[in-house]
């Protein structure tokens, strides 16, 4: 089972590597966004998502199928496959050589609240957990007891939150939290236990108390994105000012409804 972000670069190492201990047999999506999906390409293997996910590799890149701001004057929007490739150029471009014949190595097998896949003497429990993106999923491991988090906790890191549903990804956080964990993989960080996930939530928390206060105090969603900052919230690394800006649209959008 493979999700972990990366670029082609870090793939084809992971592959050579991966072909010494066995088949891959299964790649598991736990979400659309690049850096979780271009490297399906370079394994063998059944990909394995939410059905959202399947959905959003057919998607032009309206601010949907990407982490990133689009101009949406733009004709005509990028697909997902184009948009990868101009993301390479600029994060990977030494692995750029590697994407010559790169297709969309789309899902074929999804679900919608939970999969289970037996393999062995592992069961593989794909669980339907909204927060980072609508169709995010979250991936338990027994009988390791090791929980596979995708982007819903990112350690030490400050998520994206510009596709977020904020107050589903607080239910599914605390649904993480009651859950029999030994070890938690997240989608960005260290590889951790699963205390830290209580810190996480907490700072996810904050971030909705903020903008429910500000847009009660009638602040309009312009003026909450140039003003808010939560950039000392979390003790982790900072997306960026104009990532920010998006996080806070966001939330300012989600929590106005």
């Amino acid at each position: 089972m493979i999700d972990t972000p990366m670029w082609p670069s870090d793939a084809v190492r992971w592959r050579d590597d991966l072909a010494k201990r066995g088949e891959v047999r299964y790649i598991i999506n736990t979400h659309h966004h690049p850096d979780h999906i271009t490297g399906n390409y370079f394994f063998p293997g059944t990909v394995v998502s939410h059905e959202e996910v399947k959905e959003m590799f057919h998607a032009p890149i309206t601010g949907k199928a990407s982490a990133q701001p689009v101009d949406e004057t733009a004709e005509p929007p990028l697909g997902l496959r184009e948009h990868i490739l101009d993301e390479i150029k600029e994060r990977d471009p030494g692995g750029f050589s590697l994407m010559e014949h790169y297709f969309l190595k789309v899902p074929t097998i999804t679900f919608s609240e939970q999969l289970n896949l037996y393999m062995g003497q592992h069961i593989f429990e794909l669980i339907h957990l909204p927060g980072h993106t609508s169709g995010h999923i979250g991936v338990y491991v027994r009988p390791e007891k090791v929980f596979f988090a995708g982007d819903n906790f990112t350690n030490g890191v400050q998520p994206l939150l510009s596709h977020s549903l904020p107050l589903e990804w607080i239910s599914s956080l605390k649904r993480i939290e009651e859950m029999d964990i030994d070890i938690v993989v997240p989608g960005h960080g260290e590889v951790c236990g699963k205390s830290e996930i209580q810190q996480f939530r907490l700072f996810i928390q904050k971030c909705i108390e903020i903008v429910s206060e500000a847009i009660k105090q009638g602040m309009s969603k312009d003026q909450a994105a140039n003003e808010i900052s939560l950039e000392e919230l979390y003790p982790a690394i900072h997306p960026g000012p104009e990532q920010e800006r998006m996080n806070i649209l966001r939330l300012y959008e989600m929590l106005s409804k």
